[in-house]
C-alpha cells in the first residue's frame, strides 16, 4: 500500500538556518562595533546576547509549526519560486512483483513520417516496457530508470511554472525509480496480459512511470508508446531528441488517426517481439488478453483503435476528449475516466459493449501524471492546479481502478467496481451507461 504524502525533514533544517543567520548577523554587529570601540559592549551584555542566541538555536531544533520554505540563500525574489531541497523518492510499488523496464525503437515501413513535409523517412516509434521481473539485488542507480531525463528537464519540465512556483533540478538530477533496466521477465507466470498505453499530447511514456510500474507490479506487461512529434521528447535512430509539434488550433483531432495507427502498428510489432527467441520478452506477452488505454489524446486514440482492431478486448480513456466519435463504434468493454470538471461530448450509443463513466471528484487533468508527485514533493501543496488530492493517493486510486477493470474484463477476476451499475464514494462516482 501507499504511504501518505508527508512533509520532508526540511522544516527544522530551514528554521535552523534562519536562526543561524540571525546569530551570525547579531554577532557580526557586535564584532564590527567592537572594532570601532572596545567599550561598545559590556561583558554582561555580551553574555546576555550569547544566551539569547543560544535560546533561539534551541527553539529552532524543537519547533513544530509550519514556516515559509523559501530558498533563503538566493539573493533575489526568484527564491520564492522554489520549495524543498531533497532528492525525490517514491516508495516501492504495491504489487507482488518487482518491476523492470526496457525500451526499443521500431520502424513502420508502411508509413512515411507524416510530420515532415515531403519526408523520405519512415515513421519511427520508441516504446518502453514495464514488466514483472525477478528479484533484483542491484544497488547501482545507473541500472535504474531515471525519474526525469535531462533532455525532458532542459526542454520542458525545468521551465514550467505553477502559481509562480518552479521545480528544483537538484531534486531530480540523480533521482531514480525502483525500476531496474533490462532485467529478465519473472518466471512466476508463463506470460503476462498486455496493456498498451498512450500518453497525453506533449507528455511522454515516462511521464506515467509510477502508474505503469504499479500495474507491472500487479502482473501486467505495460507497453507505453512515445508518439513521435507528439511527445516531449522522443528519440529516433540517430539518438537525438525530437519534440512535439503543436496541434492545429482549428483541428485538434488532426493527429488522432496517426496515433491510432501507431497503436495498431505496435500490436503487430508485439507479435514479432513475442516470437523472437533473441528478445528479452520472448513468449512473455499474453496477447490473447490485450487491453489498450491512454490519457488525454492517448485515451481518445485508444477508443478509435478499439473500434478498428478486434484484437483488443477492453479499453479505457482517461480524461481524453473523443474527437470524431460519431465515426467509430466499439463493442469492447469501455471505461471513460473523467477529472472533476470534464464534461465530455460523447454519445454512449457508440459504445455497444458494457460502458462505464467514472468521475474522479478531486482530480484535475494533470493529476493522472507523475507531475503531481513532483510538484507536491517540491512544494507540499494542493493548490497548484493539481487537484485536491495527495499525489500518492492519485496514483494509487488510478492504478486500483485500471487494474480492477482490466483484471475483470481480460482475466475474468472478481471486480470491486464493475459488477454493479452505480457506485458512489467520497473520491469516485461510477455510472453504468449501457
Amino acid at each position: 500500500m501507499f504511504g501518505f504524502f508527508l512533509p520532508k525533514n526540511s522544516v527544522s533544517f530551514y528554521s535552523l538556518k534562519h536562526h543561524i543567520q540571525f546569530f551570525n548577523f547579531m554577532f557580526s554587529i557586535a564584532v564590527t562595533k567592537q572594532n570601532h570601540s572596545l567599550d561598545f559592549l559590556s561583558t554582561k551584555f555580551k553574555r546576555l546576547l550569547l544566551l539569547a542566541c543560544l535560546i533561539l538555536l534551541a527553539s529552532a531544533c524543537t519547533q513544530q509549526e509550519e514556516i515559509s520554505f523559501e530558498n533563503i540563500e538566493a539573493p533575489s525574489n526568484s527564491a520564492k519560486a522554489f520549495g524543498y531541497e531533497a532528492t525525490f523518492s517514491y516508495p516501492s510499488f504495491s504489487g507482488e512483483f518487482e518491476v523492470a523496464s526496457t525500451s526499443t525503437l521500431v520502424t513502420d515501413l508502411s508509413r512515411m513520417n507524416p510530420f515532415i513535409e515531403n519526408s523520405v523517412d519512415n515513421r519511427e516509434l520508441q516504446i518502453r516496457f514495464y514488466y514483472p521481473t525477478v528479484n533484483s539485488t542491484s544497488k547501482n542507480d545507473s541500472k535504474k530508470l531515471s525519474v526525469i531525463s535531462p533532455d525532458a528537464w532542459d526542454y520542458m519540465i525545468g521551465h514550467q511554472e505553477m502559481s509562480g512556483k518552479k521545480l528544483r533540478y537538484e531534486n531530480y538530477r540523480k533521482a531514480t525509480w525502483y525500476i531496474t533496466l533490462d532485467q529478465p521477465v519473472s518466471t512466476a507466470l508463463p506470460s503476462y496480459p498486455v496493456l498498451i498505453f498512450s500518453h497525453g499530447y506533449g507528455y511522454n511514456a515516462e511521464s506515467y512511470s509510477a502508474m505503469s510500474a504499479e500495474l507491472a507490479s500487479r502482473g501486467y506487461m505495460v507497453v507505453s508508446i512515445n508518439h513521435t512529434y507528439g511527445a516531449n521528447p522522443s528519440y529516433l535512430s540517430d539518438d537525438k531528441p525530437v519534440w512535439a509539434k503543436s496541434l492545429p488550433k482549428n483541428d485538434l483531432s488532426a493527429y488522432l488517426s496517426v496515433w491510432s495507427d501507431d497503436q495498431i502498428f505496435i500490436i503487430d510489432q508485439l507479435n514479432l517481439i513475442n516470437n523472437n527467441p533473441d528478445s528479452l520478452l520472448f513468449q512473455k506477452l499474453d496477447l490473447a488478453n490485450l487491453g489498450v488505454f491512454g490519457h488525454s489524446y492517448g485515451g481518445a486514440a485508444a477508443y478509435h483503435t478499439a473500434a478498428a482492431d478486434p484484437r483488443i478486448k477492453a479499453v479505457i480513456d482517461i480524461d481524453g476528449t473523443i474527437f470524431n466519435f460519431e465515426q467509430a463504434f466499439i463493442t469492447q468493454p469501455f471505461a471513460f475516466i473523467l477529472s472533476k470538471d470534464h464534461q465530455p461530448k460523447f454519445d454512449y450509443q457508440h459504445s455497444e459493449g458494457k460502458s462505464y463513466e467514472l468521475r474522479f471528484k478531486d482530480f484535475e487533468h494533470i493529476s493522472f501524471t507523475d507531475h503531481i508527485l513532483w510538484w507536491q514533493w517540491d512544494h507540499d501543496e494542493l493548490d497548484l492546479g493539481l487537484g485536491n488530492i495527495n499525489g500518492y493517493r492519485a496514483i494509487e486510486l488510478t492504478t486500483e481502478i485500471v487494474d480492477d477493470f482490466f483484471g475483470h474484463f481480460l482475466l475474468s477476476k472478481e471486480s470491486q467496481w464493475f459488477q454493479t451499475n452505480n457506485v458512489k464514494t467520497k473520491e469516485v462516482s461510477l455510472t453504468r451507461k449501457n
